[in-house]
């Protein structure tokens, strides 16, 4: 997708995208002048920089502590 329609869906200003690009924060394709973005690229990397909830946390603690506890026994 173009770099407009990439700001666009992340809600950030085109130099802002540029500015990534150019850090190379964010994966991009250039044919000619153009830079070209694919939405899956930018939403995956979206996910990674997911932070966990304290819900999340809690969870994977309790998991992690049933998992020790069954090793020791």
């Amino acid at each position: 997708m173009p770099v407009k329609k990439a700001a666009s869906l992340l809600n950030l200003a085109v130099q802002t995208m540029y500015g990534m690009t150019s850090r190379r924060e964010i994966p991009f394709y250039k044919k000619g002048k153009r830079l070209y973005l694919k939405k899956s690229e930018l939403l995956e990397g979206i996910e990674e920089g997911k932070k966990k909830s304290r819900a999340e946390i809690a969870k994977d603690a309790e998991n992690f502590l049933k998992v020790k506890n069954n090793f020791k026994a």
